[in-house]
């Protein structure tokens, strides 16, 4: 009974470790073209050229795996700054979620984006921002 059990955790925590694994991979699979698109919506605030101007946001050259509230040359929100102060980073994984809700991801953050509710266009916007910055994955 004792090996029954055992076998049942282990098998009960590589799952919850799969369903985290694939959970951190949702952004994968995006589309750059589309996220072309979707950026549309984003470029009234930002560009996304190499040493484009900053706009009401951040230029997002090189967002990926930047520190939070780091662009040279732009004042953040307090709350973003916190956020960098506390080791906030733009990975993939991060901006899935923030771009979600940002000011649910970032309270107190001036972006006052309402986010993108569909997976696919976060998807899609995060490989364009990628590929903007001439990143391969």
């Amino acid at each position: 009974m004792k090996a029954v059990l055992n076998g049942l955790a282990t098998f009960a925590l590589a799952m919850s470790l799969a369903g985290v694994a694939s959970a951190s991979d949702d952004w994968k699979g995006g589309d750059a073209e589309k996220g072309e698109k979707v950026f549309k919506k984003c470029a009234a605030c930002h560009t996304v050229d190499e040493g484009g101007q900053n706009r009401v946001g951040p230029n997002l050259h090189g967002i990926i795996d930047r520190p939070a509230a780091s662009h040279e040359g732009y004042k953040y929100s307090a709350a973003m700054t916190k956020k960098g102060t506390e080791g906030l980073k733009w990975t993939e994984d991060n901006l899935f979620t923030y771009l979600e809700k940002p000011a649910a991801f970032v309270p107190g953050t001036n972006m006052t984006f309402i986010g993108l509710k569909k997976p696919e266009d976060r998807k899609d916007l995060i490989a364009y921002l990628e590929k903007a910055a001439g990143h391969t994955k």
